[in-house]
């Protein structure tokens, strides 16, 4: 059980590290598409600040959201790996792809078509952010799975 909370845990902090570095990507590109100058201490200055910031600050902090986005799409794909002779790998990366898929989707529709996450604003970036959901779902089946596609939890 620790282990599958634990697991969990470092899934949501691999899908929030993909948010904010994509979105410090996006307001670095738009920085140097003005002629900002941008050294290696902005970049790494933006990279910590995005991170803690989207992860604590506002009323909503958007790790809330990715948790529980998260959360949501996981115990689905528990659910699904019952019925479906699926990898876990395979199975929880598309629930974690599509966790963050119905958060840039769905995010704009609650704040009236703004998308919050600076990264989310193109179709570039919503991909982006999707792999990376993928990528922490595979991360989580993977631990789930101890090295075993087929392995009972």
């Amino acid at each position: 059980m620790f282990r599958t909370i634990a697991a969990f845990l470092i899934s949501v902090l691999i899908a929030m590290s993909c948010v904010a570095l994509q979105t410090s990507i996006s307001n670095l590109l738009w920085l140097d598409s003005i002629n900002m100058p941008i050294t290696l201490s902005v970049i790494v200055s933006m990279l910590m600040s995005d991170l803690v910031g989207m992860s604590a600050a506002g009323a909503y902090p958007i790790i809330v959201v990715v948790f529980a986005g998260l959360l949501i799409a996981f115990i689905v794909a528990y659910l699904l790996s019952k019925w479906m002779n699926t990898g876990r790998r395979l199975l929880y990366a598309l629930a974690g792809g599509t966790a963050l898929f119905a958060i840039v989707a769905l995010m704009p529709l609650a704040f009236y078509n703004l998308d919050l996450i600076a990264g989310a604003r193109t179709l570039l970036g919503k991909l982006c952010l999707i792999l990376g959901g993928a990528i922490a779902g595979y991360y989580f089946g993977a631990q789930l799975s101890g090295g075993h596609d087929n392995e009972e939890v």
